[in-house]
């Protein structure tokens, strides 16, 4: 145990010594060409990403048997009485959660939180990946995108 303690108090003290002579090295980094390669395709991907952190409502969750019709039928009800929002059901294991809106901002939820919180006591705000707000009906569809259209769409750059 004691030689064990000294052979690494040996390696630390030549560790320290080494890096001590070499504090300004400069380091040079060489890296595949196929890293580049992902990077640029990570930027694009992003650029057409529809989704951003921002924050929801979780109006209710539900456990159980029935618990899917449930919140079925809540999605439902909130759709009627807000049509302008979207109004989304996740199940999370156990449970089914029922979410609402797509804000940027906390502030923008609590003016939708105000409505709910009467009706629904269990109503929070809460952070999430968010939908870009809906400009047309074209919005709403989730668009499929092919590599042959990502090739063709980075070689108009």
């Amino acid at each position: 145990m004691h030689y064990i303690r000294r052979v690494l108090e040996f390696v630390g003290i030549l560790l320290l010594f080494l890096c001590g002579n070499k504090a300004f090295a400069q380091v040079e980094v060489v890296a595949d060409g196929r890293l580049q390669t992902i990077l640029e395709q990570h930027i694009i991907y992003n650029s057409m990403s529809k989704t951003f952190a921002g924050y929801r409502i979780k109006v209710a969750k539900f456990t159980g048997e029935n618990a899917k019709s449930q919140a079925s039928e809540l999605k439902q009800q909130l759709l009627d009485i807000f049509p302008s929002q979207r109004v989304y059901v996740v199940f999370d294991e156990p449970f089914f959660n029922v979410k609402i809106g797509d804000f940027h901002t906390r502030l923008d939820a609590f003016a939708l939180l105000m409505q709910i919180k009467p009706q629904i006591s269990t109503a929070v705000i809460i952070q999430d990946y968010v939908n870009a707000p809906a400009i047309s009906e074209e919005d709403l569809k989730m668009p499929e995108y092919f590599e042959e259209d990502l090739e063709s769409e980075s070689s108009d750059f």
